[in-house]
């Protein structure tokens, strides 16, 4: 973001990238019975690592667009009139349509702070640095993210407007950081939007890693295109899977469907609701082995088919820090995507 009346236009028109967020510790339990083998076994790790996937797709779907809060959520979002204070700070509040409040203020030396509350309770307060332009096209700037539960979020975002200052198609922005999350769990990511499409890329301290490429509604590039497939890969030890999210013509304004074919042979096909909770049936060549499904906090229940065995697991750490999110202005106001 500039400084200048010109870049402040822009910064207004695309998402800005306001943290309020966080990341996974995906770690997570085994829904095996003791003693299960074969099938079943693979079918339980098959298990744990399609619902950490299903989480880390959740936690970013938020993060970057707010679907779950704008397609759960009951209220109007709202806009609060700019206040011009006697500092020459400018403040104005904002209100999503699951009852977060942000209120953001415009500080004189160009710096942001965002203070946010969730219906939760729990509250978060970003900072933003002086935005530092090159020049030429490029915008430098860091942030700083402090949670009340004691998430700590830091990253550096490079904003290129190729020259081109009112038009945002051909904008690429990168995000860079980290986050360290109460339990001390880490996580390395990079967030990177150019040619119309939106890439994470996340590594956990627990060795797991997440890949998400999300095609995106042009000519804003603010709100992922569901009438595309969007993709990624998880891998956890020696647990990969890849995976695709799609609309289907039920619920054409959001994921719907997922299916992933994962290490082993074996493949999944789930059906997602719109809080990321989802249900549907593992295969092994292409025979049901199991049903599995998962509530949005991450509890989950398995079925295998050729064995009297079903389990039930939490998502281990994951579940800790689900109400965590980056919420970017855009996403806080978007009207709900519907069913």
């Amino acid at each position: 973001m500039r400084c200048d009346d010109e870049g402040l236009m822009k910064t207004m028109r695309r998402p800005i990238h306001v943290l309020a967020c966080a990341c996974l510790a995906v770690t997570l339990a085994g829904c095996s019975s003791g003693g299960s083998r074969g099938p079943v076994s693979a079918g339980s790790r098959a298990a744990s690592g399609q619902v950490a996937a299903a989480l880390l797709i959740q936690q970013w779907g938020q993060i970057l667009w707010g679907l779950a809060a704008n397609q759960t959520g009951t209220q109007t979002p709202s806009l609060g009139d700019p206040v011009f204070n006697p500092d020459g700070s400018i403040t104005q509040s904002f209100t999503g349509a699951d009852g977060t409040v942000a209120v953001l203020t415009f500080l004189p030396d160009g710096s942001i702070r965002l203070e946010i509350t969730y219906p939760d309770g729990t509250t978060q307060t970003v900072s933003q640095s002086v935005p530092v332009f090159d020049g030429i096209s490029k915008t430098t700037t860091d942030w700083q993210l402090d949670s009340s539960d004691g998430l700590s979020t830091t990253y550096t975002s490079v904003v290129d407007d190729r020259g081109t200052i009112f038009d945002a198609s051909d904008d690429t922005t990168e995000l860079q950081g980290s986050s360290v999350l109460p339990s001390g769990e880490t996580q390395q990511f990079t967030v990177l939007t150019a040619n119309g499409e939106t890439t994470v890329q996340t590594q956990q301290s627990d060795g797991s890693s997440f890949s998400l490429q999300v095609p995106l509604v042009p000519p804003l590039l603010a709100l992922p295109d569901f009438s595309q497939p969007a993709t990624g890969t998880y891998s956890s030890g020696d647990f990969s899977a890849q995976f695709t999210l799609s609309s289907t013509a039920d619920a054409p304004l959001r994921w719907a469907s997922l299916v992933s074919d994962m290490s082993g042979g074996l493949t999944g096909q789930f059906s997602l609701e719109p809080d990321f909770s989802g249900s549907g049936q593992l295969l092994e060549a292409g025979q049901p082995l199991a049903l599995l499904s998962w509530t949005r906090t991450g509890e989950t229940q398995v079925s295998f088919l050729s064995a009297q065995s079903s389990a039930t697991s939490a998502a281990g750490a994951a579940l800790d820090y689900l109400v965590h999110r980056w919420q970017t202005l855009t996403a806080l106001l978007a009207p709900a995507p519907g069913p």
